[in-house]
């Protein structure tokens, strides 16, 4: 009677050893961190995270402030592995080009600083970006380019898929762009959204012709448009605009935020805007 009892007890002790031995031998032992890799902004690094999934730890050199200025910008340490754009951005984080382990995606990329941040919101450029980018992680992580190559699609279609839903959201809306960066990325949907030409911006980045500025934005509050701002719209621009006129402020992405859910919630932030303002 007594041993019946206890036979229950028995087994399920037995099952517990077994899975404690199986799981503490060697072959069940955690799996090593993934190798680190440093990138330099944090655009670039959404964009390497999508893309590598866990086979690298990506670790940005830097983040976004809520006023869109860069935060923690820092040198790597010695012997870290870095991807940059080119080498006028690896010297932004005092990186010379001749570092071992700097990886570049261009050897001269011919962009103005104060329009990079632009490259990353335009669609007909993220897919140039994202092929260089895979060519660097290839190098990188040879054995992994299967599945590098179809992260990258998805990247693609994820690109495409968002800029549908983008369009589908804003149809035939009419707004003044006076976004200092995510302006592309507003445009590729909002087929209505009026830019000031390059050279009357630059003027009003330094702060003139700013009566010019001033006709705009009454212009565009006399037609019912949209006023977009975004984190990296010039102060000078800014100061003109907010306490005066209505306004959507397209905000920096939060850290650590996916790189497509931030895309999208730019569409989905002038959306719940315009639909709470019954426009």
């Amino acid at each position: 009677m007594n041993a019946r009892c206890r036979t229950p007890h028995h087994a399920l002790l037995r099952v517990i050893l077994l899975f404690f031995f199986l799981f503490a031998s060697p072959c069940f032992a955690a799996a090593p961190p993934a190798p680190s890799v440093s990138v330099t902004s944090p655009w670039l690094a959404g964009m390497t995270q999508f893309i590598v999934g866990t086979t690298l730890n990506v670790q940005p050199l830097s983040a976004w402030s809520a006023e869109g200025r860069l935060l923690s910008v820092r040198k790597p340490q010695a012997g870290t592995t870095v991807i940059a754009l080119d080498p006028k951005d690896a010297a932004r984080y005092g990186i010379g080009a001749g570092r071992s382990g700097l990886h570049l995606l261009y050897e001269n990329l011919p962009v103005e600083e104060n329009r990079r941040g632009s490259l990353f919101f335009d669609p007909s450029v993220l897919p140039f970006l994202s092929q260089k980018l895979l060519v660097v992680l290839c190098e990188l992580k040879p054995e992994n380019y299967a599945f590098y190559q179809r992260r990258l699609a998805e990247f693609q279609s994820r690109l495409e898929s968002t800029l549908e839903v983008g369009r589908s959201l804003l149809p035939d809306v009419k707004a003044l762009d006076l976004t200092g960066a995510s302006g592309p990325w507003i445009r590729a949907a909002l087929t209505g959204a009026v830019r000031p030409p390059e050279n009357l911006w630059t003027a009003w980045e330094k702060g003139q012709r700013l009566e010019e500025l001033t006709s705009a934005l009454a212009e565009a509050k006399k037609r019912s448009w949209l006023i977009l701002l975004d984190a990296w719209t010039s102060p000078r621009i800014r100061a003109k605009v907010l306490g005066q006129y209505e306004n959507i402020l397209i905000p920096a992405p939060a850290k650590d935020q996916d790189f497509f859910t931030y895309l999208h919630d730019v569409y989905l932030g002038i959306w719940s805007t315009m639909t709470k303002g019954g426009k």
